[in-house]
């Protein structure tokens, strides 16, 4: 009721009354009509956004998934949204209750709900840009940094349009609403008829909508679920039809353990992995070599988004990284490497610590594992008298890498506060080779001391959204924005490379570089693979003979191949193995809410909502064998489920610390 207009002021009759359909019936049918729109608009945009992935799919498959598939989606959501403001206006209709209060609630619990959905509409579109998926609650994952998150996001012009869209599209929802409410349930609160009047109107109108939040009066049908989506071999009709309202809802009530439940996971890990432990925990195995050790240094690059997508030697058009791909011909390098997760801090946890990701699962703040110690890179090497230093752009404190690092035995986290000032001109700190500058200061002091050093970079200059500043001395050629990125970031470690020759301790160092994770490159299925396929690189002239291999691996296998490399005696408390000479069965990777699984031939997708999928991913085959190879399949997903589960009971049981043993008194002088 507009401001300042008494109950007496609102007329029995409204000009707006043409039928006998209550005024209230009315209301709730604009909004949902406007609902409708809404949601139709925004899966006509997100077609447009990403009309590469949909040119060559048959026209009525795409008419399909906007208009049937997802009408039934967008109805359920207009339902659920318009089910407690029916169940309020039909209580003030059946009984003439004359509260202004009642009809005012409605407005407002309207107005929140679908401005919430707007916002998740704008999400949506970058969202499904980045990772091939419509919006879950792996967008929560930033939660824990937020504010951080939002300014580096939304700092950039790319987001603008997205913010400008929810910003007019909350004015503009609030203001028709409310010019409706006025039209409508304001001027006529209590339409007259009789009992069995309002009792058929109240029954009718709640069956309509309950069948809309089911989805179908089909029974077979019932509830509406995020599997009826998949209805079609090509992933992105798939993810046409799905509505991200009711994605982002399902994945909030569902429960991540549902698709990993493996009885007897412990087991099913050390049958595969071919471990019989002494130990407390059930993984920890004794690792010798015959050949003399080697007290080398040790520096790590975890490269943001470095996926094998953008690699020349991977089949790209363009060579934008060649000194990279270069170093790759004269290392050890493993060409069939899986990043662990598809953020950041997976790839930081999985690189150093040789655990995998799990769904949803921030291992660096999680209370359970946070606090512990681990068995990685940094544990092992301290207890050889290494010196440990982590270098970042950015934020230090950003996904607890300082507090996690500093508890693991890193002596130093450099970050954007030790790098002159003058140079943190980006959202996300310093550019990539004013931290490699800096830390070449850092090596020289490093190597006057008698111990060795090992170091890890996390860079950022090829994250997505992150501009180049224009007074770096490099000029990147390429026209396509990653390009550019990855065109610097091959320059900057040409250029570390170069100064590093020059010193007295690039000799006996052992350089690695590896992604975090990559990028959402290739999008023939809504699990990525160019999101976690990345090359491992072992670059050492003098130490590692260069070598090529193509079997299975993944990032957390970095930790164990690298100590194999160096010779060192130690106690492997991981799940991961040394490529070297050890082989996997299957390569598995998290995506928050799916999981993958492959082996030289077939990928497997495992779900949270949906059905499960087995693919000939080779040459891009869509077609599902699941079902028609479901032995396979079963094999697959009890792999990556007991890995995944076996990491998640280790933490649990505090067992993720380095057991102890006799064998560190193999531990050179």
């Amino acid at each position: 009721m507009p401001v300042g207009q008494s109950e007496n002021n609102i007329h029995p009759k409204s000009k707006v009354r043409l039928t006998s359909v209550p005024s209230y019936i009315w209301f709730l049918l604009i909004v949902f009509v406007t609902g409708m729109f809404l949601f139709l608009a925004f899966r006509v945009l997100l077609l447009y956004l990403n009309f590469e992935q949909s040119k060559d799919i048959p026209l009525n498959t795409v008419i399909y998934a906007l208009f049937n598939r997802g009408s039934l989606f967008d109805a359920a959501v207009n339902s659920y949204i318009l089910f407690i403001p029916f169940l309020l206006l039909s209580v003030g209709y059946f009984f003439n209750i004359k509260s202004v209060l009642l009809y005012k609630s409605s407005v407002i619990i309207i107005n929140v709900f679908y401005v919430s959905a707007a916002a998740l509409l704008c999400v949506d579109i970058p969202y499904f840009a980045y990772f091939n998926s419509r919006l879950t609650t792996s967008i929560l994952n930033w939660s824990d940094e937020l504010w951080l998150s939002v300014y580096a996001r939304f700092s950039v012009p790319v987001y603008y349009p997205y913010v400008f869209l929810f910003l007019v599209l909350s004015v503009g929802l609030c203001f028709w609403f409310l010019y409706v409410a006025k039209r409508t349930i304001y001027n006529v609160r209590n339409d007259s008829g009789s009992f069995f009047k309002k009792t058929v109107v109240f029954l009718a109108a709640g069956v309509l909508l309950i069948l809309g939040m089911r989805g179908d009066y089909k029974s077979k049908n019932m509830p509406l679920s995020v599997a009826d989506t998949f209805f079609s071999d090509f992933s992105i009709t798939n993810q046409l039809g799905l509505n991200p309202v009711y994605s982002f809802v399902m994945s909030l009530m569902s429960e991540n353990e549902t698709m990993l439940r493996q009885e007897g996971f412990i087991q099913i890990t050390q049958s595969y992995m071919n471990i019989k432990s002494n130990y407390d925990s059930p993984v920890a195995r004794d690792v010798v070599f015959t050949a003399e050790p080697r007290k080398c240094n040790v520096v790590l690059f975890i490269v943001e988004s470095m996926s094998a997508f953008k690699f020349k030697r991977y089949g790209y058009k363009e060579n934008i990284m060649p000194f990279i791909d270069s170093l790759a011909n004269v290392s050890a390098t493993f060409d069939n490497v899986y990043t662990s997760g598809v953020h950041t801090y997976d790839g930081i946890y999985s690189s150093l610590f040789s655990m995998p990701s799990g769904l949803d699962f921030k291992a660096m703040t999680y209370p359970l594992t946070a606090g512990q110690k681990h068995s990685g890179i940094s544990n092992v090497l301290k207890n050889y008298g290494y010196t440990n230093a982590f270098f970042c752009t950015g934020n230090k404190n950003f996904d607890n890498m300082n507090g996690f690092l500093k508890n693991n035995d890193f002596d130093y986290v450099f970050s954007q506060d030790d790098y002159p000032p003058e140079f943190n001109v980006t959202e996300w700190g310093v550019p990539d080779h004013v931290m490699f500058d800096f830390s070449l200061i850092k090596f020289n002091e490093f190597s006057k001391s008698e111990n060795p050093f090992f170091a890890a970079f996390m860079t950022v200059s090829t994250h997505e959204a992150i501009a180049i500043p224009d007074w770096i001395p490099f000029k990147p050629a390429a026209e396509d924005s990653y390009d550019k990125r990855f065109q610097y970031f091959d320059w900057s470690v040409s250029e570390f490379m170069k100064a590093a020759r020059n010193t007295d301790w690039f000799d006996n160092t052992i350089f690695v570089l590896i992604a975090d994770h990559g990028q959402n490159f290739d999008q023939t299925y809504d699990l990525s693979l160019s999101y976690n396929h990345t090359p491992m690189i072992f670059y050492a002239p003098g130490i590692i003979k260069p070598q090529q291999q193509d079997k299975p691996g993944l990032q957390i296998d970095l930790f164990p191949t690298l100590m194999g490399f160096l010779q060192l005696p130690y106690v492997n408390n991981t799940l991961g193995v040394d490529l070297r000479n050890e082989g996997r069965k299957y390569a598995y990777f998290c995506s928050d809410n799916k999981i993958g699984c492959l082996n030289d031939e077939f990928f497997l997708v495992i779900r949270k909502e949906g059905p499960n999928s087995l693919y000939r991913y080779k040459n891009k085959n869509l077609e599902n064998y699941y079902y028609s190879n479901s032995v396979l399949a079963d094999d697959m997903k009890k792999y990556a489920s007991a890995m995944i589960l076996t990491s998640y009971w280790l933490g649990g049981h505090n067992l993720l610390p380095l057991p102890k043993s006799n064998i560190m008194k193999l531990n050179p002088d």
